[in-house]
């Protein structure tokens, strides 16, 4: 008898109930056997504690007030860990005229880790954000309460900080000019950039009272960021893909890779798909068009995989930094959603390299922005690889390879699909669109979690809750929490903006962990 999927999910959820509930008299029940069983369930009941982390600034703690937060966020989440950003460094215009210097000083509280980054680190002048005191502040309160704090440090969403030689630490893109923004970002293979990062990773181990750091890098290859094979991207200009810096272009004459062959290959791209945002399709079609210059340039793909694979080595040399300083530091990645849109993305960001230098990862498999993200994700491709197919067949497609199963384009977006080689609908944006199903959260995190089978490497999954769109409701962020622990995952992190959460979603979090005797 086929079982109807809701009713299938029903099922599901009530014997992950009644299995934790069963785990939990068993405990109980050895409690009353002697002392020493006592306090062996107990040690057995902390390990086996969810990390229920939250993402949040360290500006935004001292503005609403840390004991309000965590007040908050405990009574409603139950929430044990929180990942904090902030950078050890800002922007000081100390000594300077800052109306005639738009870019001020590298300026931190601990200069003497910062060497060879191509900018001169001062001392905290007046006026300049104080870290080790908003830190020394947060730290109080959170080891009162158990709760552990993690370093969140992240390189790409936002601007550029005006320093003045920050500039020359991004990549350079097709024409020769400083990327500033995403999909830009600094370049892995600039050594004054990778000086950065290990003096970041010293400096928040030795100076703060830290239990771990997340990286966390929203970026991909040249080729996706030419493609704009990203949710968001139909808007991309082909010429700013990167990076094309002298710094990748000696290691590429080490690895023996033509960089006047790379370069050629994109600038043959770039046509292509500014014909393709045009709406002016190929005499034989999108996808042959594609195959023809990647065949002609393969070149496209060594690119991509060199780019990857620097980003690989960073992330080891993360690893490897922090473990030197701190053996027993926590260090985790933050996985960008894009790998439930980008199947080639997806192919890059195999798990199982991660086990080799992360205890921990965050995939994030936010439902209620996963729909919106996923149909303009639909809306971009079609506009050159794949501007043959139709919005809904586009879809179906990214459905049956990445393996998911959610709603059509027209009922994700509220309207009906385009035609194929029809351009973006112009005209307003939507105020909201359907989530995806905790159908999705369950398989990303089961993915993840197989990925790094027979491994010390967790998932621990980033949990969305009114991220981007105000979808979000208690009965789906409950669905969501099951659908996370269901899957093998042992921790998640509540994200993203604890100001957008609205009460009632943030509260079905705790809920529902006490329903699962997790909390």
């Amino acid at each position: 008898m086929n079982t109807p999927a809701d009713d299938r999910n029903a099922i599901s959820r009530r014997e992950f109930v009644r299995t934790a509930a069963v785990a939990a008299t068993a405990v109980g029940t050895g409690l009353a056997l002697n002392s020493s069983a006592a306090r062996a369930a107990e040690a057995t009941a902390a390990a086996a504690k969810p990390m229920v982390g939250f993402q949040a600034e360290v500006s935004y703690l001292l503005q609403y007030g840390i004991t309000r937060f965590l007040d908050d966020v405990q009574a409603r989440a139950s929430v044990n860990a929180i990942f904090l950003h902030g950078n050890p460094f800002e922007a000081s215009w100390a000594g300077l005229d800052q109306a005639a210097n738009p870019n001020g000083n590298f300026a931190t509280a601990h200069p003497q880790y910062y060497r060879d980054i191509l900018m001169q680190p001062q001392p905290l002048a007046a006026g300049d954000f104080n870290l080790p005191d908003a830190m020394a502040k947060i730290t109080a309160e959170t080891r009162k309460r158990g709760v552990k704090v993690f370093t969140w440090m992240e390189e790409d969403n936002r601007p550029p900080p005006k320093i003045k030689g920050m500039d020359q630490l991004y990549e350079i893109d097709l024409h020769g000019r400083r990327t500033a923004g995403h999909p830009g970002g600094p370049c892995l293979n600039n050594p004054y950039f990778r000086n950065l990062i290990a003096a970041q990773v010293e400096d928040f181990i030795r100076s703060y009272d830290v239990d771990g750091l997340q990286r966390g890098s929203e970026r991909q290859g040249p080729l996706g960021n030419a493609l704009g094979a990203w949710h968001h991207g139909a808007k991309s200009d082909p010429g700013h893909t990167s990076c094309f810096c002298e710094h990748c272009a000696a290691k590429a004459a080490k690895l023996g890779i033509n960089f006047e062959r790379v370069k050629q290959a994109y600038l043959t791209l770039e046509p292509y798909v500014r014909a393709g945002r045009a709406g002016q399709r190929p005499r034989d079609g999108y996808y042959v068009e594609f195959w023809r210059i990647l065949l002609r340039y393969p070149e496209l793909l060594t690119w991509e995989t060199f780019w990857s694979d620097s980003m690989r080595e960073m992330q080891r040399e993360f690893y490897t930094k922090a473990k030197a300083t701190r053996p027993g530091i926590q260090i985790g990645f933050h996985i960008w959603q894009n790998i439930a849109f980008n199947p080639m993305y997806r192919a890059e960001q195999d798990y199982r390299p991660y086990t080799e230098y992360a205890d921990f990862l965050k995939p994030v498999v936010y439902d209620n922005p996963a729909g919106e993200r996923m149909t303009s994700f639909v809306d971009s491709l079609t506009q050159n690889i794949f501007g043959d197919l139709s919005r809904q067949q586009l879809l179906d497609f990214e459905y049956s390879v990445l393996g998911l199963h959610e709603k059509s384009y027209a009922e994700i977006t509220g309207q009906p699909a385009p035609a194929a080689g029809t351009p973006p609908a112009k005209g307003g944006p939507r105020t909201s669109f359907a989530r995806f199903s905790s159908d999705y959260v369950y398989g990303e995190t089961k993915r993840a979690v197989e990925g790094v089978a027979g491994s010390n490497t967790k998932i621990c999954p980033g949990l969305g809750i009114d991220v981007q769109d105000k979808n979000s409701t208690p009965e789906s962020v409950r669905d969501a929490v099951h659908a996370i622990f269901r899957a093998g995952g042992v921790g998640m992190v509540v994200s993203t903006s604890h100001a957008a959460m609205r009460p009632e979603n943030l509260s079905a979090v705790g809920a529902t962990l006490r329903e699962l005797k997790l909390a």
